[in-house]
């Protein structure tokens, strides 16, 4: 079973308007993420965590009817990521063997690329990590073992920390373009990106 934790609790003070909810391709961002999760039969579980303006994130999925997704608050998002992702976690079901981990502010990879870190994993890869000439980006995906320690994170501290220590069990998946290291946070990302961008 696999559970995929989307962190969507965010303040976007960079941006400074809540950037979940901004159209990129015609909807809004958070919905293009849940979407393409949905799309992969691979994914037991979608868990979306809310937080700063949580009802306008939630009305954005209005009308995504999937009994795979449920959306859970975290009320200590303005302590960092690091307790978002936590409650995402520990929101998961327990019969997860593993966790992926997708940034709402990153919505340009694609349900294949999902479904590679998930055989990644199914082959014997405790993290799998999408790669593309030498540079990381997200979703990542890390097995079940990890789960302690994913609930335990706080203030700003992500799954990075948790990849530095286990160096020799990430398991790099080759992808062939590059929209899953892009991340929208300031208000020039989001104006280059909006309308899409073309994968090379």
């Amino acid at each position: 079973m696999v559970s995929a934790v989307v962190l969507a609790a965010g303040e976007s003070k960079r941006m400074g308007r809540k950037k979940e909810v901004l159209p990129v391709n015609g909807e809004p961002m958070i919905r293009s993420v849940v979407t393409k999760l949905l799309a992969s039969r691979k994914v037991d579980e979608v868990i979306v965590v809310l937080g700063h303006q949580a009802d306008d994130v939630g009305g954005a999925l209005s009308g995504v009817t999937d009994e795979r997704i449920e959306l859970v608050g975290n009320r200590r998002y303005t302590e960092g990521m690091g307790t978002s992702l936590a409650h995402g976690v520990s929101s998961c079901s327990w019969g997860s063997n593993a966790f992926l981990v997708v940034l709402a502010d990153a919505p340009y990879f694609r349900t294949e690329d999902v479904d590679g870190l998930v055989d990644a994993h199914a082959a014997g890869g405790a993290i799998a990590v999408p790669v593309n000439r030498g540079r990381r980006g997200h979703p990542v995906l890390l097995d079940r073992r990890f789960r302690d320690e994913l609930e335990a994170l706080h203030g700003d501290a992500g799954a990075r920390n948790i990849l530095d220590r286990n160096a020799a069990d990430v398991v790099e998946v080759e992808i062939d373009h590059e929209g899953f290291l892009v991340d929208i946070d300031a208000p020039e990302d989001y104006e280059a990106m909006k309308d899409g961008i073309t994968p090379r």
